[in-house]
This record gives C-alpha cells, sequence and structure tokens, in this order.
C-alpha cells in the first residue's frame, strides 16, 4: 500500500452514489456541513456533477535509467506488491480506497474492501 497512513474503514458498504444517481441523506447533510465550515467553497451542489479521475494502482518499482532505455516489447517489469495484496484506489492522485482486482463481463473491475470515511473521502476530493 502506498506511504499513507489514514484509517480506512473496514468492510465498505459500497457505493451510495449510483452512475447519474443521487446523494444519501448522510451523504447530503456531510456535504452541507462542510460547505457551511469552509468559506468561499459556495454550494457544493454544484460539483456532485463533475467528473472524477479514478485510478487503481496495482504497484510500483523503481528501475535505472538504463533498464527503462532497454526495455522492448515482452519485457517484464516486476511491480513491488505481492498478488495477494490489495490494490490502491486513487481519486484525482488522492488515496481512497483499497480493494481487489475482479473480472466483470470480460473487463477489469475492483471491488473496495477498505474505504475511506465519509469526512475524509470529501476533504481529499475537494
Amino acid at each position: 500500500m502506498s506511504d499513507d497512513t489514514t484509517v480506512l474503514e473496514q468492510d465498505a458498504p459500497g457505493v451510495s452514489i449510483a452512475a447519474g444517481g443521487s446523494l444519501d441523506e448522510e451523504s447530503q447533510s456531510l456535504i452541507e456541513d462542510l460547505g457551511n465550515g469552509m468559506q468561499g467553497v459556495g454550494n457544493l451542489d454544484l460539483l456532485l456533477d463533475v467528473n472524477l479521475k479514478i485510478s487503481v494502482e496495482l504497484g510500483r518499482t523503481r528501475l535505472k535509467f538504463r533498464d527503462v532505455l532497454n526495455l522492448s516489447a515482452g519485457s517484464v517489469v516486476e511491480l513491488g506488491r505481492q498478488t495477494s495484496e490489495p490494490v490502491d484506489i486513487m481519486v484525482n492522485g488522492a488515496l481512497l480506497a483499497t480493494g481487489e482486482v475482479v473480472v466483470v463481463d470480460d473487463h477489469f473491475a475492483v471491488r473496495i474492501t477498505k474505504l475511506l470515511n465519509r469526512v475524509e473521502r470529501l476533504k481529499r476530493v475537494l
């Protein structure tokens, strides 16, 4: 996992917003509370339809410059993470959750296993 040491919630219940859906009451209340405490932010409802970049980090490694220059088709780069370890789920470059890689209809997907609490999630994406 990354160097980030923020405590994550165990066994996250899932995402509370479906594609094109609306926020549940708890999330809406939290956004209103955060908005009231953040001068100059204005109405956070305006941000609900903003697309965020989600990425999943399988692992990292370091290579010497000469090794990068010697890469070719078929080269294998070993990452510093075991296959049994969770992957990091990032939103705009900030750690949001961890999960396990799964396949859904011949596409890679990630099942969330740990998730930042709602307040931390909002702080990271704002």
